[in-house]
């Protein structure tokens, strides 16, 4: 590995985050209402409170919202939050920036494993832990901190288990794969399925090892799908389906191209790129309306900027180390793509887009890691290898 930084940088990098992350989740608590970033904090935090009441026995009402469809897990961890330190509204907030801390650590072991150069994961890590958008939705009473965990942990445990199986890991990313369908069930087979594939094509030298766990996988992800009792996500794979959603999530100021038709393949080509547009670069600074769209102004600038250093980073993996990257290159495909298709409102897509914002910051790192190296290593990232 080249430019090893300091055994300490990690660490120090993490309790920066924290505090980052803590300090903000304690000043927006204190100056700003729940629904200037996020409406649905009032949400979480109301249902969660009476569950938590009914759990204690204050309240023999079930509430009603945690008997609609759909999954309802960080209903019972705000509630469980709720339960043992009372019914305060930051608790979750602080709870969640706990989470979106330990994420870095977790992005930097994926770009790490991906690339092969620590100087890389570093880097990939300092991005996670200061993007805004990263830091915001994991200080805010929202589920999406979780879910972005859960994508990377995946990945980060499924990377290991290529290498060498050990039962921890591998139950681990099993209670994973279980878990991310009640938080986003609809991101299921995207997240899933790449990693059952990656399995099988990892590494030819064990290949009777990879072909068990992949199908290990595969029978997880069936079984994990099935328990949960209703098809949205199968059905979210076909296009009639897909387009009734997206028109379904055509509302509000933020809304862009609702009349859009995605029904068929030919139609779904045709619209894609717009929808890329919206997904990957929305909310355009030039189109500003309102505060909250305002505050992406930097984030998206910065985005702008590093678009080059993705393209050439996912090009240098493809080529380089096309085997240790191709699960994650595969889910972050499968993600942009069906947000790009399905998403209707500018404001959603940029929440969504944190889902798979960390693999892109990993690309990114990768691309200026290539950059700054450039005339050494063949021309690739350092620690990095052409594939054989």
């Amino acid at each position: 590995m080249s430019g090893s930084p300091s055994p300490h940088a990690l660490g120090a990098l993490f309790r920066r985050a924290l505090a980052l992350r803590l300090a903000l989740a304690v000043v927006l608590h204190a100056l700003s209402t729940d629904s200037l970033f996020a409406p649905d904090q009032d949400t979480y935090h109301v249902f969660s409170s009476w569950l938590a009441r009914y759990w204690s026995g204050e309240t023999l009402i079930y509430p009603w919202k945690l008997l609609d469809p759909g999954p309802k897990a960080y209903y019972y961890i705000v509630a469980a939050v709720y339960s043992v330190l009372g019914d305060w509204a930051l608790w979750p907030k602080l709870v969640n920036s706990v989470v979106g801390a330990l994420t870095v650590l977790l992005v930097h072991d994926v770009a790490r494993r991906v690339s092969g150069s620590e100087t890389i994961g570093l880097r990939a890590a300092m991005f996670a832990a200061y993007f805004p958008s990263l830091v915001l939705w994991s200080v805010l009473n929202i589920r999406d901190c979780w879910v972005v965990l859960l994508i990377v942990l995946i990945c980060r445990q499924a990377l290991v288990l290529q290498e060498r199986f050990e039962l921890r890991v591998f139950l681990v990313l099993v209670l994973a794969i279980v878990a991310v369908i009640q938080f986003r069930d609809y991101i299921f087979f995207a997240v899933t399925a790449p990693v059952a594939v990656s399995f099988l094509v990892r590494n030819r030298a064990h290949l009777v090892r990879n072909a068990v766990l992949g199908m290990l996988v595969a029978g997880i992800m069936i079984y994990a799908d099935r328990a949960v009792s209703h098809s949205r996500r199968v059905r979210a794979l076909d296009l009639e389906t897909l387009d009734e959603i997206r028109r379904g999530t055509a509302v509000g100021g933020s809304k862009f191209e609702p009349s859009a038709d995605i029904s068929t393949p030919v139609k779904a080509l045709m619209f894609l790129p717009k929808g890329l547009s919206y997904f990957l670069l929305a909310p355009f600074p030039w189109a500003i309306r309102g505060i909250r769209q305002a505050f992406t102004v930097p984030e998206m600038l910065a985005f702008y900027c590093l678009l080059p250093f993705i393209i050439r980073g996912m090009a240098a993996l493809v080529r380089y180390r096309l085997s240790s990257s191709l699960m994650v290159l595969l889910i972050t495909v499968g993600l942009t793509l069906g947000y790009a298709l399905g998403e209707a409102n500018a404001g959603t897509a940029y929440r969504h887009r944190a889902q798979v914002l960390s693999f892109y910051l990993i690309f990114a790192a990768v691309g200026l890691e290539q950059r700054r190296t450039r005339g050494a290593a063949l021309a690739a990232p350092q620690g990095m290898q052409p594939a054989a």
